[in-house]
């Protein structure tokens, strides 16, 4: 069956962001109903016939993340509302840490934000409570063990204030309804990544 990136394009939020590489995004970003499952389904951006190998992903030190650019790209999918494809770059990073260390802790709380957006995009409002109280009890997590607040060149307490500013959390419950470019909670960088020279960034 086909389907018409364009009325995709469409339907997700004007988010924009400077960009941390120079990666091509995909086609289409994946929205569940609308768009073809991007490892499922044969026409999906990232499918793999049976027998195809899968790039492995390099772990990364906390202290490295500006060379790594599988964790930068991630950043720029989040950014630009490509947020099941975030949410895949970042769980791939995931696997390779130790998922019980602040690391882990701290990838799968990012990964829970976005999979979070989607699920407001989709308008799935218990999705959306059910992610957002466990990714801030990750995140808070990692803000009370961490000496700085700055842990993978992200500001932690700053971002996750920002992510609760946006839900306009009342009462433990979200009260957005629907994503704003503008008051969007970006993931920004405390300092200019570096990629390793000769890299795909």
């Amino acid at each position: 069956m086909p389907f018409s990136v364009t009325h995709e394009r469409k339907m997700v939020p004007g988010l924009a962001a400077p960009r941390y590489t120079t990666k091509p995004f995909p086609p289409y970003r994946f929205i569940s109903g609308a768009t073809p499952h991007p490892t499922l389904d044969p026409r999906g951006h990232s499918f793999r016939r049976p027998g195809e190998t899968t790039p492995s992903t390099r772990w990364v030190a906390p202290a490295d993340w500006a060379s790594s650019c599988q964790y930068l790209y991630a950043a720029d999918l989040y950014n630009h509302g490509y947020w099941w494809e975030a949410h895949e770059a970042w769980e791939e990073l995931w696997q390779q840490a130790e998922k019980a260390a602040t690391q882990g802790r701290f990838l799968q709380g990012l990964i829970q934000v976005s999979a979070c957006h989607l699920k407001l995009h989709i308008s799935r409002r218990e999705g959306v409570k059910r992610l957002l109280d466990s990714s801030m009890g990750y995140l808070d997590g990692v803000c009370r063990e961490i000496d700085e607040a700055v842990y993978m060149g992200v500001d932690v307490a700053d971002f996750v204030a920002r992510v609760r500013r946006y839900y306009g959390i009342e009462g433990g419950e979200a009260q957005r309804t629907d994503h704003d470019p503008e008051a969007y909670p970006y993931v920004r960088f405390v300092s200019d990544p570096k990629p390793a020279s000769g890299s795909e960034c």
